[in-house]
This record gives C-alpha cells, sequence and structure tokens, in this order.
C-alpha cells in the first residue's frame, strides 16, 4: 500500500493528456532489485520531490522537459542544477567536518592519515591575508632567481614542470597513456594560447631588484615573441598524431637541448637512450629551440615565470583569483582549491569520514547494475545491425567486456597503508603559498614516479581510479563519466546521494537515473570520438573502419542536427535504449511505474542551460525521450507531438 499522498497523483495530473482513461496509481514496484528490504519512507519521500518540479499544466507529449521540471526554477533558482546543489552539500559537509576537527583535537579522526595535514592546509588557506604573488616566485629557490640572465631557459621550464605547468616553448609532461601506463609527451609551443600580462603578475616579477621596463613595453616584448613562436610552432599541414621516439634519436634530432640534464631535473632520474617518448612535431620543436638558443635569456626566463603565475591563478578555485579583503570566511573557497589540488588526501577524508558505511550496499547495487548493462551491450554489439567486419565486432566487444567502474573517487581495494605511504610522500608547509605548490609537487612527482615504475602492484592501484590533475573543471567529477583512457566508468560521491541514487530505490528510481546514467557513460565507449580507444585504452582505427559502413554513416548522420556535441547527443540516445532494453520489463507496462521512471531520469537535467560542450538539458532530455519509443508508449502520445519522432534514429 502508498502511503503517501503524492505517489497516488503522479498519473493523476498527466491523465489528460496522456489518456482519458482513468489511470490506477497504487501498482508501483516496490521491490528491491539487490537487497532485501527498502525503506519506503526514502522513496516517498524522493517522489514527493520529484513531483513538486512538475508542472501539471504543461502538456508531457509536447515538452516533457516543461512538465518534469517546470517548477524547477521556482524551487532553487535560475542557475542552479541537481550537481551543482550536490557538489554544494559536499563542501558543506567539508566545512562542518573541519569546524568540528579544529575543536576537537582528541577527536579518532586526528590519528589517520591524512587528516592533520589536510587541516593545517585548510587553516592556512582560510587565513590568508593580501595576495602576494611574488611568494610563488620566491619559492622556487633564490639560486635560480638570482641567475636568470643566465640559466638556460629550457631548465627553468623543467623547475616549473616539476609544479606541473608545461604550455609554451618545449613542452615536456608526463600523461596517462592507456589502461596502465604513462608516458613522456614532448610537444611544441603551444600556439592556441597566450600570456595576458596583468599588472598584478608584473608587480610580483618586478620586485627581484633588477631593471625591469615598464609594464607596456614588455608587454610589447611578450606579444612579439609568442608571434614567432606560433609562426614556427605551426606546421604547414595540421596533424595531431604523436610519433614515438627513443632518447637517442630525439637528441640527434634536436641538438640545440642539454636533453639528459632537463629530463633529471623536472623528472628526478636519469633516462635510458632507448626510453620511448609520444612527441608531437619533432621539425617544429627543432625550429623552437634554434630560434630560442639565440634570444635574449633573461627575456625568454621572466616570459616563463609571468606564464607559470598566469597558470597558477588560473587554477579552478585558486582563492587568491577571487580574492576580496571584505571577506568573512573563505571556507567554502579553500574547500573548493583543496578538492583539486589535493585529490587524493581530500577524498581519503571524505570516504572515511562520510562514505565508508554507504559503500558495500552502494557498490552491490551499482556493480549489479553496470554488469546487467553491460551483458546487454555486449550482445548489442554482437548482434551487428551495422553489418560491421567480425574483426570490429570482436574488438569492441572486447571492449565492452573488459571495462571497468569504480564506486567513490578513490582506489579500489588498498589497505589503510597505501594511505600512510602516501601520506609521507606530500609535504605541508606554514603558509598557502608552500601549500599549494607542495601538493602541486606531490601530484606531478608521483606521476613522474609512475611513468617510470615496474611495480605492477602499485601500477594496478593507480590505474584503478582517476586521480585528477590539478587542472580539472569541476563538471569532470560533478557526474559519472567514461575515461577513454582507462576503458573505466568513475562514479563520483557527488552522484552517490540523492536525487540520483540511493541503494534502497524501488525499480522505477533506480533504473530511471542510474541505469540511464549508466548506459550514457557505456555508450561513450562508442560515440565518434572515444570508440577509437580498444579496450586496454589504447589508440586504435575503429572510427575510420566505422567510417567505411554506409549504415553506420546513416545513423550517425541521422543524430548529427542542431548538436552542440554529437557525442553527447550519441550517447543520450543509445544510452536510454540500453537501459530500457535492459530493465524495461513488465514492471515498466504499468503505467504509473514507466511515468515515474521518466520523471526520474529528467531530474537530471532540470536547470541545466547547457555549456560549450552540451546541448542544454530541455534539448537533451527533449531529443532523448523523443526517439524512445517507450516514452511515447507510457504516456500515450499521439503521433505528431513535440515528443514523438518519426525519424527515429538507428545508432547501437
Amino acid at each position: 500500500m502508498i502511503r503517501n499522498p503524492w505517489t497516488a497523483l503522479i498519473l493523476c495530473c498527466t491523465a489528460v493528456y496522456g489518456s482519458s482513461v482513468p489511470i490506477n496509481a497504487n501498482i508501483i514496484d516496490q521491490s528491491c532489485p539487490y537487497s532485501s528490504q527498502c525503506n519506503s519512507a526514502i522513496n516517498e519521500q524522493h517522489i514527493d520531490t520529484l513531483m513538486t518540479y512538475v508542472d501539471s499544466e504543461k502538456n508531457p507529449c509536447n515538452d516533457f522537459y516543461a512538465y518534469a521540471c517546470g517548477k524547477w526554477r521556482e524551487k532553487h533558482g535560475t542557475q542552479s542544477t541537481a550537481t551543482a546543489i550536490s557538489e554544494s552539500q559536499i563542501n558543506g559537509q567539508y566545512e562542518d567536518l573541519f569546524t568540528y576537527l579544529l575543536s576537537n583535537l582528541s577527536s579518532p579522526e586526528h590519528l589517520y592519515p591524512m587528516y592533520g595535514k589536510v587541516l593545517t592546509h585548510y587553516q592556512n588557506c582560510t587565513a590568508l591575508d593580501k595576495p602576494n604573488l611574488r611568494r610563488y616566485i620566491e619559492l622556487l629557490g633564490e639560486d635560480m632567481l638570482s641567475s636568470l640572465n643566465c640559466t638556460h631557459w629550457m631548465n627553468v621550464l623543467a623547475v616549473l614542470g616539476r609544479y606541473g605547468y608545461h604550455g609554451h616553448f618545449v613542452q615536456l609532461e608526463v600523461r596517462w597513456y592507456n589502461a596502465s601506463q604513462h608516458m613522456i609527451f614532448l610537444l611544441p609551443h603551444n600556439h592556441h594560447e597566450s600570456l595576458s600580462l596583468t599588472t598584478e603578475i608584473y608587480n610580483a616579477l618586478s620586485q627581484d631588484g633588477s631593471y625591469w621596463p615598464p609594464l607596456h613595453q614588455i608587454q610589447e616584448q611578450f606579444r612579439n615573441l609568442e608571434k614567432n613562436l606560433v609562426r614556427l610552432a605551426k606546421s604547414p599541414t595540421a596533424d595531431d598524431t604523436f610519433r614515438n621516439y627513443r632518447l637517442d634519436q630525439i637528441r640527434t634530432e634536436v641538438t640545440g637541448l642539454k636533453w639528459d640534464e632537463v629530463l633529471r631535473k623536472q623528472l628526478g632520474r636519469s633516462i635510458p637512450a632507448d626510453h620511448i617518448f609520444q612527441v608531437d612535431d619533432l621539425d617544429a620543436i627543432n625550429r623552437i629551440v634554434k630560434y630560442l638558443n639565440n634570444r635574449d635569456t633573461l627575456l625568454l626566463n621572466r616570459y616563463s615565470l609571468a606564464r607559470f603565475l598566469s597558470h597558477l591563478m588560473g587554477l579552478p578555485h585558486n582563492p587568491l583569483a577571487t580574492w576580496d579583503a571584505k571577506q568573512r570566511s573563505r571556507g567554502r573557497d579553500c574547500i573548493r582549491h583543496m578538492r583539486r589540488s589535493l585529490y587524493l588526501p581530500m577524498n581519503y577524508v571524505y570516504e572515511r569520514s562520510f562514505y565508508t558505511q554507504r559503500r558495500n550496499s552502494d557498490e552491490l547495487v551499482i556493480h549489479s547494475v553496470f554488469e546487467q548493462l553491460q551483458d546487454q551491450l555486449e550482445l548489442r554489439v554482437q548482434y551487428n545491425e551495422f553489418n560491421l567486419s567480425q574483426e570490429l565486432v570482436m574488438s569492441l566487444r572486447e571492449k565492452v567486456h573488459k571495462m571497468r567502474i569504480n564506486v567513490g573517487n578513490l582506489p579500489t581495494n588498498v589497505s589503510e597503508q597505501f594511505y600512510w605511504d602516501s601520506d609521507r610522500r606530500w609535504t605541508v608547509g606554514h603558509n598557502f603559498y608552500e601549500n599549494h605548490l607542495n601538493s602541486l609537487l606531490y601530484y606531478y612527482t608521483l606521476v613522474a614516479d609512475l611513468e617510470g615504475s615496474t611495480n605492477m602492484e602499485d601500477r594496478k592501484i593507480w590505474y584503478s581510479f582517476n586521480m585528477h590533475t590539478p587542472e580539472f573543471p569541476d563538471n569532470i567529477d560533478a557526474t559519472p563519466y567514461f575515461y577513454c583512457l582507462g576503458n573505466i566508468i568513475l562514479v563520483p560521491y557527488s552522484y552517490l546521494k540523492r536525487p540520483f541514487f540511493h541503494a534502497g530505490f524501488w525499480p522505477a528510481l533506480l533504473y530511471g537515473d542510474l541505469g540511464n546514467t549508466l548506459g550514457h557513460e557505456m555508450m561513450h565507449a562508442f560515440d565518434t570520438d572515444l570508440v577509437d580507444y580498444d579496450g586496454q585504452g589504447n589508440l586504435r582505427n575503429f572510427s575510420e573502419q566505422l567510417g567505411q559502413v554506409e549504415l553506420y554513416n546513416r545513423a550517425v548522420g541521422c543524430l548529427n542536427s542542431s548538436a552542440v556535441m554529437l557525442n553527447e547527443r550519441t550517447s543520450d540516445v543509445s544510452g536510454s535504449r540500453l537501459a530500457l532494453q535492459t530493465y524495461g520489463g513488465n514492471w515498466l507496462t504499468h503505467s504509473d511505474n514507466g511515468r515515474l521512471y521518466f520523471l526520474q531520469f529528467a531530474h537530471f537535467f532540470c536547470g541545466d542551460e547547457g555549456d560549450k560542450y552540451h546541448d542544454s538539458g530541455k534539448q537533451r532530455l527533449n531529443y532523448s525521450l523523443s526517439q524512445v519509443s517507450q516514452f511515447a508508449e507510457v504516456f500515450e502520445c499521439h503521433s505528431g507531438t513535440g515528443m514523438t519522432s518519426s525519424n527515429q534514429c538507428p545508432f547501437w
């Protein structure tokens, strides 16, 4: 028996649009697919919430977004989404925890790894006084600063590279390469980015006691330098492919740099002559090196330091970038900053303080749903509706079969010793500037060590999750996502809570979001870009093979209209179909279950205005459901209404 009156009203407010026949709303499936008992109060409370967003005066068959999300802004304002609300709640949890721990020094958390250093970092951040960018520069070392006029420009870059900056001249960086490997990448000057030399950066740099030209003059010198670098970095023909080079080959081709010294300075170890690099346009790198070796050394090194400061200020949530002397509390700003710069320590704290007690039940449900979707997708690939070659079918099936999932933001199945060992790698200083640079050094030293590690157990741990670079934007970690290099779906903490997920959700609520979300991310493995990565995360030519298949091209072309990002559209449509194909059993034939399923699905998109990578929530929701025949059946939509499409695109 349904105790909550809102549940009984779910269909009453839509019957006038979907059907003239009264609908019995008392047959909602209350089973627990993966556990022995569900909490009815949680489900009923969640249904209550969903119904507060419904505008029953709108016709769901004409515009489902207007119907399902019609009162969202009335409740949450114009700039809010469900993911933003979840992120804000997590930030609040951190703030409350830190406040408690700082006033309760005998609490048991102080005995665990990471907590003490995280708290020190937080205190130093919240105590920030007026920004002093010069402090960043001073911490690089007095020896380097006193010899800028004679230190080779590449040696300065190597020092900055230890902190993760490699955006200009010759870029030397370590990246995640595939599901079990990092590699050293070598690239020419990034001609898509340039320096904006602000008064603040100029003032910070010019405090070294040497003569600096006036701001406008050095700005002009930097602009001229960038114009020449852009000219040298651009190849006559566009080619984004990387080629493998041994170090001894690079030494032979580019003789103007002391490669061994530079690599040792940045990576902290010697690199053997036969070590393989991923290189983009070695000819352009050679041109740039020859040019820079004949330029004013002091000007080049000043430019590098200016770019470094600009980079630090542009990192997500650096509180110096938005510093306000009148601001009373910087707690939330510091937490956002620390979640980016201290990814592993901050997530360890969250796991232990907030998530551990729920992990087992959540993993049981999420892994079960994932495995069912995985099996269904593998069958779909095997069905081979596009008439692909058997070799390609086998490769795509293998990709699905080897796909992994990680619940939460931490590596899987590690001991407490792992975190103690990680804690020892990280140093906390006496102020924000030291701590910020140390956090960057901690991350990029670890990445450099991974690139040279032969310890397979360590590698297995570090490749079981995605320890984001400090440069990652917020939206990367706000919702589940598919990481092509690891062939893995990451389900972050911000998703592991209502309104998106609860281990005790009834089927319509559970599959309405989790099934669709995981289906969406799984289908990113087959989108027109990421399909090229195989089951081990290696780059292949699958898209070229698919592009030769007429049925496939027709399916892509059908979806490729008025979409900001085609790959989001393909994943929206195919993910929804995959979820319904996997879970659309008898429970969905009862219209109250079906409508609740689609309302839960809609909630993810409410308030979303879109960005350069995504259409708006309204466009995404309405288009994807217009491509799902079950939606029209559940809401009894007549042909020709806005949510029915005569052109059903057969993409996967």
